[in-house]
C-alpha cells in the first residue's frame, strides 16, 4: 500500500520517443544534406563577385552592366536571391544561363544523356575489373604475386587522372590507333555509333577509382578468408570456387559496396577531367566552360545535381549495405 502511494505520487516519468525508421531517418539526412549543399554552392558563387563586366566585356557601358545586373536579380542582397534561386530549384526551375538568356535546364539537358552512359560505363568497368582481382588476390595470391600486384595498384593510384589520360591516348590513340582521341563523335552520332570514342574517357575515370576498391577487396577478402568458419568449410571439403563466392565474397563485400556507391558519386567529379581532356560534350566539359565564362546559374544547377547525386548514392549504398547484412538490419530496426 505504502509503495503504491509512493508510485502514485511519483511525477510520470515519460517514455522516450520511438525511433523513427531508418528509411525515414535516412530521408531526413538527405533533406538535411541538400539544404546544406545549396548554401554552401550558392555561398561560393556569390563570393566570387559581380560577373557582370567579365560576360559583357571591358567595353561595356554602365548603362549595359546595370541592365545585366536587374535583369539577373545581381543588384539585390545575396539573401534574397538565394532564397529565390531555392524557391525556383524546389519549383524545377534552375534560372536562366547568363550567356545563353536561356533556361540553364536547356543547355544542361543535352549534356546529360553521354555523361550519364559515361559514368555507367566507368563504374561497371570498375566492379567488373577490381572485386574479382582483389577477390583472387585475397584469397589466393601470396609472396612476389601479391607484392607485384600491390606494387602495380599503387602506381597506377599515384597518377593523377588527366596523366593516366594522356599516357593512355598516346598508346592506344596514337601509337596503336585502336581508339579515338576526340570524343567530339558523341555529338553527332547515336550511341552505337559513337560507341568506341567513350572507351578512353571511361578507362581514365574507372583507372582513377580501380586501384582502391582491389585494394579494400583484397584487405576484406584476407580477413574473412582467416574465419574459423572459412577453415572448417575447407576442411568439410568445399571446393574453391565455392568457398569464394560463397563464403568469402558475401561477408567480404559490404564495406565494398559501400565504397562502389561513394566511388560513383567520384566518377561524377572525374568526369570533369576525362571529359575536357577528350573533348567529351558531356556536363564535365560543360561545368568547366561555365565557371571559366563565369555563368553562375549552369555551375550553381550542375554542382547541386552533382552534390544530390552523391547523397543520394552514399545513402543507397548504406541502405543496401544494412539490408544485405543480418547484425546491421537487426540494430536499426
Amino acid at each position: 500500500m505504502t509503495q503504491t502511494a509512493q508510485q502514485a505520487g511519483r511525477p510520470r516519468i515519460r517514455r522516450a520517443p520511438r525511433r523513427l525508421p531508418y528509411l525515414v531517418r535516412q530521408l531526413i539526412t538527405l533533406v538535411v544534406t541538400l539544404f546544406a549543399i545549396t548554401i554552401v554552392i550558392f555561398g561560393l558563387t556569390a563570393i566570387a563577385g559581380d560577373p557582370a563586366r567579365d560576360i559583357l566585356g571591358q567595353y561595356a557601358t554602365d548603362a549595359q552592366v546595370t541592365a545585366f545586373q536587374q535583369l539577373h536579380h545581381l543588384d539585390q542582397p545575396v539573401v534574397v536571391r538565394y532564397f529565390e534561386w531555392l524557391g525556383g530549384v524546389l519549383h524545377g526551375d534552375l534560372g536562366v544561363s547568363y550567356q545563353s538568356n536561356g533556361p540553364v535546364w536547356d543547355v544542361i539537358s543535352p549534356r546529360l544523356g553521354p555523361s550519364i552512359v559515361l559514368v555507367l560505363l566507368s563504374w561497371v568497368l570498375t566492379v567488373v575489373i577490381s572485386v574479382p582481382i582483389g577477390l583472387y588476390s585475397g584469397v589466393r595470391l601470396r609472396g612476389k604475386r601479391d607484392a607485384s600486384l600491390t606494387f602495380v595498384t599503387l602506381i597506377v593510384a599515384a597518377f593523377p587522372e588527366f596523366v593516366l589520360g594522356l599516357m593512355l591516348a598516346i598508346l592506344l590513340g596514337v601509337w596503336l590507333a585502336w581508339l579515338p582521341v576526340d570524343s567530339t563523335a558523341v555529338s553527332y552520332g547515336g550511341l552505337f555509333d559513337s560507341a568506341s570514342a567513350y572507351v578512353l574517357p571511361a578507362i581514365t575515370i574507372a583507372l582513377g577509382t580501380i586501384p582502391y576498391i582491389i585494394r579494400l577487396m583484397r584487405a576484406n577478402a584476407r580477413e574473412v578468408a582467416s574465419e574459423t568458419y572459412v577453415r572448417a568449410a575447407v576442411l568439410r571439403g568445399v571446393t574453391e570456387p565455392s568457398l569464394s563466392l560463397r563464403h568469402i565474397l558475401p561477408n567480404a563485400a559490404p564495406p565494398v559496396v559501400t565504397a562502389l556507391g561513394l566511388q560513383f558519386a567520384g566518377l561524377i567529379g572525374g568526369v570533369v577531367v576525362a571529359e575536357t581532356l577528350f573533348g567529351f560534350p558531356g556536363m564535365g566539359q560543360l561545368l568547366a566552360q561555365s565557371a571559366a565564362s563565369r555563368d553562375a546559374p549552369v555551375v550553381e544547377a550542375m554542382a547541386l545535381l552533382i552534390g544530390a547525386v552523391f547523397v543520394i548514392a552514399n545513402l543507397a549504398a548504406d541502405a543496401i549495405v544494412v539490408y544485405v547484412t543480418p547484425k546491421l538490419r537487426d540494430t536499426v530496426r
